[in-house]
């Protein structure tokens, strides 16, 4: 494979799904960071227009470019044979990806609250009414499936973003209520590939002031 080239803000992010299923293929490509907005505004300010629809990250591949975050992630996915063997795999994929999006969706309300206090609160209540019944919930499917991994016993997408949101998005003290799914987040960290691009992956400036850069206009799902 050549000309692989995705593009995003030095931030992980909307992209870093993308990164952990090119890091775990052992692909070469382009890492294309470019600074957050509000650090330097004038790189985005150019490229902004060029964009198909106004929003990164971008993949290149072959000549193509692919816009929205999670198409991006879905086709690297089904070309590194992480979609399912079938179609109706491929749907339970889907059917944990988004699951996990939403709540992504949600969380997202902590982020622009300013005021300390209050945003602890928000975030205590978001674990409690959305991010812990979606891991439940998850892990409920995982036992189903037979325990090793989420769909047809198999590493898929579906195993590496739940391990993206769960090293994003929780603490290690909140998966103690679904040790399965600590124990599959452990192993996925595990993998050759991923341990070695999660150690060596650059450093992202993540400011508490403008972390709702995980799902703004500037970004897509």
């Amino acid at each position: 494979m050549t000309g692989i080239k995705l593009t995003y803000f030095n931030l992980r992010a909307r992209a870093e799904p993308a990164r952990l299923l090119l890091a775990y293929a052992g692909v070469k490509y382009q890492d294309v960071r470019i600074p957050a907005p509000w650090d330097n505004p004038a790189p985005w300010a150019a490229m902004k227009p060029t964009t198909p629809y106004g929003q990164c990250p971008l993949l290149e591949w072959d000549g193509e470019v692919i816009a929205q975050s999670m198409t991006i992630t879905r086709f690297l996915a089904a070309e590194f044979g992480l979609k399912g063997r079938n179609n109706l795999e491929s749907a339970q994929v889907d059917e944990i990806v988004d699951t996990i999006e939403d709540v992504i969706g949600v969380t997202i309300k902590t982020h622009f609250e300013e005021d300390a206090t209050k945003k602890a609160a928000l975030v205590a209540e978001l674990a409690k009414s959305s991010v812990l019944p979606m891991l439940r919930a998850v892990e409920a499917r995982l036992v189903q499936r037979g325990g090793q991994f989420l769909v047809g016993n198999a590493l898929t997408l579906a195993d590496i973003h739940l391990f993206f949101f769960c090293s994003e998005y929780t603490k290690p003290s909140m998966l103690s209520a679904t040790p399965k799914i600590a124990n599959l987040v452990k192993r996925v960290e595990q993998l050759p590939n991923i341990q070695r691009w999660v150690r060596a992956r650059p450093t992202s400036k993540r400011s508490e002031k403008h972390t709702s850069e995980l799902q703004s206009p500037l970004q897509s799902r």
